[in-house]
């Protein structure tokens, strides 16, 4: 009796388990986007700008993106001024023990606009595209233009 009450017990865990399963998408497929980043020199001279993906989630709809353009606006920073990197190894008895690693960036991105900016209700998440163009539209632009002619 007791074999064919486990028996039982395990078919309706294996029956009732899968359908148990949480229903998650996957970052990449929540937001069918356009949004590609250009983060490369030479992508960028092409394109004639450079542009990020930020992806945030918050309580409502403003907070979400919110931390949606502020990824954004650290990952140009990291594009354009570049990233800091401190190593700490630590050694105990002459062997390495760990690594910390710490990494920051820290700049001023100026001429950048939003492209493009996404809200799902549904899960919190939000997705922000933002784009700093090589040419800013300014006299300076407008002068160096007429030289190299």
């Amino acid at each position: 009796m007791k074999f064919t009450h486990y028996v039982s017990i395990i078919l309706l865990l294996l029956i009732v388990l899968p359908a148990c399963k949480k229903n998650t998408v996957p970052p990449e497929q929540e937001f069918k986007t356009s949004y590609t980043e250009i983060s490369s020199k030479e992508q960028a001279f092409y394109k004639g700008y450079f542009q990020t993906v930020g992806r945030g989630h918050g309580d409502s709809e403003s907070m979400a993106l919110l931390a949606a353009r502020a990824v954004a606006q650290a990952r140009m920073v990291e594009i354009v001024e570049g990233i800091e990197v401190k190593r700490n190894t630590l050694v105990k008895e002459g062997k390495v023990h760990g690594d910390i690693i710490e990494t920051s960036a820290k700049g001023f991105v100026k001429f950048s606009s939003i492209c493009g900016e996404q809200y799902n209700p549904e899960t919190g998440n939000a997705e922000v595209c933002l784009r700093l163009p090589l040419k800013t539209g300014g006299l300076g632009d407008l002068v160096e233009d007429l030289i190299e002619k």
